[in-house]
């Protein structure tokens, strides 16, 4: 088996300059190696962290729009049951209308009768009370 010594000696100092040299360039591809792999690894963990934010936030959104479904169904009941008392209340106040036109043409006809009698009877000199 040879030893290291063995090699040593029979190598020329121009190979072993280019030994140490390749071994120079290998280690310091090793550490940039080792640099991107530690940016892959921590631009990983923020892509993680920022799928979760981004899971969290479609949830919120989700249950903001179930919310808002939900308020916007109320509100259209809601404003269903206001159609009905508004309907409900043109057709009472229609009712109101005609009973005071009737009314009214009551008691034109009246007065129109009173006047009417009162005229007559002073024409008559008017009856006087027992």
């Amino acid at each position: 088996m040879r030893t290291l010594a063995d090699v040593v000696q029979h190598r020329s100092a121009a190979e072993l300059l280019g030994d140490w040299r390749a071994a120079e360039r290998d280690s310091v591809a090793a550490r940039a190696a080792a640099s991107v792999a530690a940016l892959a690894v921590a631009s990983s963990a923020a892509a993680e962290a920022a799928a979760v934010e981004t899971e969290q936030a479609a949830s919120a959104a989700t249950e903001a729009a179930t919310g808002a479904k939900l308020a916007a169904e109320q509100a259209t009941r809601l404003a269903g049951r206001a159609a009905e008392t508004a309907l409900l209340m043109a057709v009472t106040a229609d009712g109101d209308k005609a009973r005071a036109n009737q009314a009214i043409s009551e008691a034109d006809t009246a007065e129109t009768e009173a006047r009417d009698r009162f005229h007559a009877d002073e024409k008559l000199g008017f009856h006087r009370d027992r």
